[in-house]
């Protein structure tokens, strides 16, 4: 992959913040003019179970388990 070509995110994650929402998160590489260096950036922002599921979807990974249906089996 190309400095210059478009950026591509990845560490995917999501994590349950609640009954009815989640935080999902991504990591971009950001460059400086004259330099050689990157520098990860993330991101996080929250959202409703269907926004999860989506970006789960999108990037294929795994939605959290609930720990009390977890706990349950």
């Amino acid at each position: 992959m190309s400095r210059y070509s478009a950026q591509k995110s990845y560490d995917h994650d999501i994590r349950k913040m609640g009954d009815d929402w989640y935080r999902i998160g991504w990591c971009i590489d950001r460059y400086s003019a004259g330099s050689r260096l990157r520098t990860p950036t993330y991101f996080d922002r929250d959202t409703d179970e269907s926004g999860a599921r989506r970006f789960a979807k999108k990037h294929d990974i795994e939605m959290p388990e609930d720990e009390l249906a977890a706990s349950a089996q």
